[in-house]
């Protein structure tokens, strides 16, 4: 097997499979009377938006140089800091109310652990979107590229421990339902393997580039 010439095509399967999860959680968390605005919104714009990252990064995994006048890249340019934005500002409203004590009974470590797990994925992910967007448009870029495979890796990590605490009652936190645990568990595990699979890939990339080098 050529893994150079065959990973890309595993990799980009895999984050069709992820966009399809993320529209199928979409539509779960919409049709879920106990789901709040906020969830909702973030759902939707991030099924939009991982929409058109995908197409970005099938070009870029086929060798292909995306413009920046590409509209995918100039929308998703405009669009994705605001969706950030707005999921920093949820996370620093849960953070207040959480030191304002509305949660008393909760455990004290788990809700550090909730509060740092929510707000690194949240920066992880920002800076993930960030070099993206800078190593499709020049895929000569071996620094970027670098640092995006990284980011990948610690991005693979937060989905799997977002994935724990979607599934898992953490102490004197509410807990999920059967079906949260059900819809949130199997989207994480897509998650962290379509990401740990896109990291194969740009690994087998770079070392097929230096083998041909040599």
């Amino acid at each position: 097997m050529n893994s150079p010439r065959i990973s890309p095509l595993v990799a980009l399967v895999g984050l069709w499979v992820r966009l399809g999860s993320i529209a199928a959680l979409t539509v779960y968390v919409f049709l879920d009377s106990t789901s709040d605005p906020f969830s909702r919104i973030d759902a939707l714009a991030s099924a939009v938006l991982t929409l058109l990252w995908t197409l970005l990064m099938g070009v870029y995994l086929r060798g292909g140089n995306v413009l920046p006048t590409d509209p995918r890249r100039v929308w998703l340019t405009w669009l994705y800091p605001w969706l950030i934005a707005f999921e920093g500002a949820v996370w620093s409203l849960y953070t207040f109310t959480v030191l304002l004590g509305a949660l008393p009974d909760a455990n004290p470590i788990a809700l550090f652990v909730v509060i740092s797990v929510w707000g690194a994925s949240v920066a992880v992910n920002f800076l993930m979107f960030a070099v993206s967007l800078r190593v499709i448009g020049h895929p000569e870029d071996t620094t970027g590229r670098a640092q995006f495979t990284e980011l990948l890796n610690w991005a693979a990590a937060l989905a799997a421990a977002n994935t724990v605490m979607n599934v898992v009652r953490l102490g004197g936190t509410p807990g999920p339902s059967p079906s949260d645990q059900i819809a949130f568990g199997l989207q994480g595990v897509v998650e962290v393997a379509a990401l740990l699979l896109l990291r194969w890939a740009l690994k087998e990339q770079d070392r097929g580039r230096d083998t041909q080098a040599t």
